[in-house]
């Protein structure tokens, strides 16, 4: 059966289905993936005592006043070390959840739905490729944003549909480049459009579960808490990032169906 072009309330309708769908298969990588990060985050910043001084930057800015500039400079480079092997990590474990997710949700379309495991395997298997290309992005984003600010945001939409494409089809990580440009052209504002309201709804998404959770939270002893609002940020976070890639698989198929003859057999 060949997949059709749909309007853009439809596919937002189809990938809240499809997320009822997939989400058991999803829970696990993308619990998992975000504890790992939240673990590694953690141990980075004790590890390079940078926990310490974001608490002083945080809580006490004045302290500040009283450092010399010797004294501010080591502590600060660890801090702007640790920050960025974070961002890594959340780069990485984002990666991984999207490419499960594009599997998954390929496999579902196409009548054969892949288990967890075999999802996994790919997005594993795929993952270094997504990370060349994320390195490629980020550089000709930054150079676009600073050459005049509005290239750097045309290329970010023209380069959304990159993971998906990683996931989905047996290319390299420059091919993955243009063939995003390529499913984008003509159709740069409905996709960016598209994302923006996939990220809003799962932002207010996420806000709404963490007030709803808040209050049990609050009820628990201290350490119990922190321990709980861990937990609940991580699940929220995981399961946000997944939600997300399933609506931008869906999105990825149909500017695939406007451009080419596209059935559902044909996907993995």
């Amino acid at each position: 059966m060949e997949i059709t072009p749909r309007p853009f309330g439809e596919i937002l309708g189809e990938g809240m289905t499809m997320l009822a769908k997939v989400w058991r298969r999803l829970f696990a990588p993308a619990f998992w993936a975000f504890v790992l990060l939240g673990g590694l985050t953690i141990a980075i910043f004790a590890i390079t005592d940078s926990d310490d001084f974001l608490e002083l930057v945080l809580t006490n800015p004045e302290a500040l006043d009283d450092m010399t500039e010797a004294e501010l400079l080591e502590p600060t480079l660890r801090l702007l070390q640790a920050v960025l092997l974070a961002v890594i990590l959340q780069l990485l474990a984002t990666g991984f959840v999207n490419l499960t997710a594009h599997r998954l949700v390929a496999s579902e379309i196409s009548g054969e739905p892949a288990g967890t495991g075999r999802a996994v395997a790919r997005a594993f298997a795929r993952l270094p490729t997504l990370v060349v290309a994320g390195v490629l992005v980020f550089i000709s984003v930054a150079l676009g944003l600073v050459a005049l600010i509005v290239p750097g945001l045309w290329l970010a939409g023209c380069l959304t549909m990159v993971s998906a494409v990683i996931a989905l089809e047996e290319v390299g990580p420059f091919q993955a480049l243009r063939r995003s440009f390529s499913l984008v052209r003509g159709r740069w504002w409905p996709t960016v459009g598209f994302l923006l309201l996939v990220g809003v709804l799962g932002s207010i998404a996420a806000q709404l579960v963490q007030l709803v959770a808040l209050p049990v939270l609050g009820a628990s002893g201290v350490g119990i808490g922190v321990g709980l609002g861990f937990v609940l940020l991580v699940i929220v976070q995981g399961m946000v990032v997944a939600a997300i890639a399933v609506m931008t698989t869906l999105w990825y198929l149909d500017l695939r169906a406007r451009q080419e003859p596209l059935l559902r057999s044909s996907l993995l």
